[in-house]
């Protein structure tokens, strides 16, 4: 991540949060959108509205990257497993969690299911998939194509897991 980057702002693949939030399900959403699409990166330590780089504190450095690390591993179905590092810019020390393009769509938030935990990334932001995209994405994951998706029943769609 380069301070161009940073100040370029959100996008698609970009995320920024000030701090780690307490509440872990204020960025799931976003590990989520980047798992079922093209992958990301949340940086922790970046104040989203003005793009400064305020750091994260280097006492609390190690442990917050272990709750970053174990929140995203734990929160997320199928399993996420984020590249968590750290990186430098004007002598302030950032958390950044790299999320790579799942291969087993769709991916949701554990804790709210399949049919409301499921997000998509639309430009800098995360939306709710609706049942039509969720059952798009486990399709293709299962090598079948977006018509087969078109042809099932309801009887099928019932019978799906969401």
């Amino acid at each position: 991540m380069t301070i161009e980057e940073i100040l370029a702002g959100e996008s698609k693949n970009v995320e920024f949060k000030v701090q780690r939030p307490k509440d872990s399900l204020k960025y799931m959403k976003t590990v989520v959108a980047f798992s079922n699409g093209e992958g990301g990166r949340i940086v922790f330590g970046v104040d989203d509205d003005t793009r400064e780089v305020v750091g994260i504190r280097k006492e609390i450095i190690f442990s917050e990257i272990d709750a970053i690390t174990t929140a995203i591993s734990d929160s997320c179905e199928p399993v996420v497993i984020p590249d968590v590092y750290l990186q430098t810019i004007n002598d302030k020390t950032i958390i950044v969690a790299e999320i790579s393009a799942g291969k087993q769509r769709p991916y949701y938030i554990k804790s709210l299911g399949i049919k409301d935990g499921t997000y998509i990334r639309v430009s800098g932001t995360s939306r709710p998939a609706d049942r039509d995209l969720t059952a798009e994405m486990y399709y293709e994951d299962e090598g079948r194509t977006e018509q087969d998706a078109r042809d099932l029943t309801f009887l099928h769609l019932t019978a799906l897991p969401f």
